[in-house]
């Protein structure tokens, strides 16, 4: 009688191979053995420092050979209906969205525009801001900036 087993990856109760010694994890499923393949690299990287070093020098060659904006460009002009699909669901994403215009924006904005003259001391706060209606960076860092006067520069200077 054959043994069965629950595939990590997919749930579903399968046979077992009788092939493969010690316990089977994962079914024959073409998703399935993607995940696999994808948690057993991740223990390799957390585990392995020569197999990390030598997969980060490789992604390192191949970003050099493929900037970023270059790559994103030639991927859109090959893929002209990913680029129209896309731009239909953004549009229903924006309607879906019920604030006022202005919040709308999908990247940011606010960025600093030029940079300052002179150098200025600030004190860092952390800031909560709801960012459930955002679309991008949601994990971002947001800090509040105060900006010190003189004599305030001067006490954390002597108490660092």
């Amino acid at each position: 009688m054959a043994t069965t087993f629950v595939c990590k990856s997919c749930g579903n109760r399968k046979p077992a191979n009788i092939r493969l010694k010690g316990t089977q994890h994962y079914c024959g499923e073409k998703d399935c053995q993607r995940a696999r393949k994808a948690a057993w690299q991740k223990e390799k990287m957390a585990k392995d420092p020569q197999y990390r070093s030598r997969q980060l020098e490789c992604l390192r060659t191949w970003r050099k050979k493929r900037p970023l904006d270059r790559y994103q460009k030639q991927y859109r002009q090959d893929h002209p209906d990913y680029v129209r699909k896309n731009r239909e669901l953004q549009r229903i994403r924006n309607r879906k969205r019920s604030k006022p215009a202005d919040d709308q924006k999908i990247v940011k904005m606010d960025t600093l525009k030029k940079p300052t003259d002179k150098s200025m001391t600030y004190i860092m706060h952390p800031f909560r801001v709801d960012a459930s209606g955002k679309i991008v960076k949601m994990d971002a860092l947001i800090v509040q900036l105060t900006d010190l006067p003189d004599s305030g520069a001067r006490i954390i200077s002597q108490l660092s």
